[in-house]
């Protein structure tokens, strides 16, 4: 998720993520696809299991751990940041509270209430606001700091850690440069080398209307043949692929889209396939519906409108789920954000209104718990319990 303020919040009004399902078919058996490659890499769950992760605050999780606890909660997702050379003046959360108008985010006290959860981690390093931190880390400036983050990581051992450096790297949000991120990225990954239990995730945010970034469209275009060799980082580095996924098709959208999501999504899946990498979705929710209240809308126009239950599941949800089955030999962990957005005010959006207003300023992002309504809370366990596909508690 955008975590960290930006002053280009027209472009902001857009960058709402994306990666997208679309795909049919029934849940598949536990073995795999004997035509498609054995997928390897640090951490990846056993052949035919996938890892449900649950973020992206602390106050989420904690509300989600008291209303399902029908679901063990096997991963966590939370967030920080790497953006000064000074330790105490960055790596928010991680050793107190954190909050950037959208929950706390207080490490300790979510590894402590899920002790056996996996801990996917989201740390920021955008380049907005006239900062170039990427240069900055590669060139060592921040060491300090990330030797801080690297004792940490090895402190929690032996919990696994998913570690998404500079994550959403193609997002025109976050302003990153090519050369600049992927030197960034490397350096990370080189300091992460003490830390038996971080593995190292790179996480696209398949946005699919790169034209809000101008001049910068280029960067960010899914058609361009180029785009993923531009911003990878290197195999020596990269042990997991990701991506972001938050919409099924192209109905959410009231502008014009360069390319379908489901497309900007798999090309990092057929990318990961190819590469026999674990690829994870590390940020997947229903954008503009209301699970609670049996609503939906557009993205960046909250006019709400009627739809039951049901239609929000097989809309959105059972797509979801179909993606990942369809694609499971190569998605191995999943990072479902299960939160009452408009609740916080960061992602708040007026009744009427669309970005860049001041009261709606990141898009319109809805309710996506599970539990907002009992049809889709029970749809929702039939599917993370099925111990056939999914990783279930001390199991991984």
């Amino acid at each position: 998720m955008k975590w960290f303020p930006k002053t280009h919040c027209i472009l902001i009004l857009s960058c709402l993520m994306l990666v997208s399902g679309g795909c049919s078919g029934e849940p598949a058996s536990a073995t795999s696809d004997p035509a498609k490659p054995i997928i390897t890499g640090k951490f990846t769950p056993p052949e035919g299991k996938t890892l449900m992760i649950i973020g992206q605050d602390s106050e989420t999780i904690a509300d989600y751990q008291r209303a399902v606890p029908q679901d063990n909660l096997e991963g966590v997702t939370l967030y920080t940041m790497l953006k000064s050379p000074d330790p105490k003046q960055t790596l928010h959360g991680v050793f107190s509270t954190g909050n950037w108008n959208s929950g706390d985010v207080n490490f300790g006290d979510t590894l402590q209430a899920a002790p056996d959860a996996v801990l996917a981690i989201g740390l920021a390093f955008d380049d907005c606001n006239d900062e170039d931190h990427s240069a900055n880390i590669a060139a060592g400036h921040y060491d300090k700091s990330l030797q801080t983050l690297v004792n940490y990581l090895q402190s929690i051992a032996p919990r696994k850690v998913l570690l998404r450096a500079g994550y959403e790297f193609d997002g025109m949000w976050n302003c990153y440069e090519p050369e600049t991120y992927k030197a960034a990225f490397r350096h990370i990954a080189q300091a992460m080398k003490a830390a038996d239990n971080v593995a190292m995730v790179w996480q696209s945010a398949a946005w699919p209307a790169p034209q809000f970034a101008g001049d910068r469209t280029h960067l960010y275009d899914h058609n361009d043949p180029q785009h993923i060799a531009k911003w990878y980082p290197g195999d020596d580095v990269v042990d997991w692929i990701s991506i972001s996924s938050f919409y099924r098709d192209d109905s959410r959208f009231n502008f014009e889209l360069t390319i379908h999501p489901v497309e900007a999504q798999q090309l990092y899946v057929d990318f990961a396939r190819a590469k026999q990498i674990p690829l994870m979705i590390s940020e997947a929710a229903p954008q503009s519906y209301r699970t609670e209240k049996q609503t939906q809308s557009f993205i960046a126009l909250n006019t709400q409108t009627p739809l039951p239950a049901e239609q929000i599941w097989q809309d959105w949800y059972q797509r979801f789920f179909d993606f990942i089955y369809d694609n499971r030999d190569v998605i191995r962990a999943v990072a479902y954000i299960n939160t009452h957005w408009e609740s916080q005010s960061r992602w708040y959006c007026a009744p009427d209104t669309s970005p860049p207003d001041p009261q709606c300023p990141e898009g319109n992002w809805g309710d996506s718990r599970v539990q907002g309504h009992p049809f889709i809370k029970a749809q929702w366990l039939e599917q993370v319990n099925n111990d056939a596909l999914w990783i279930q508690t001390g199991a991984y």
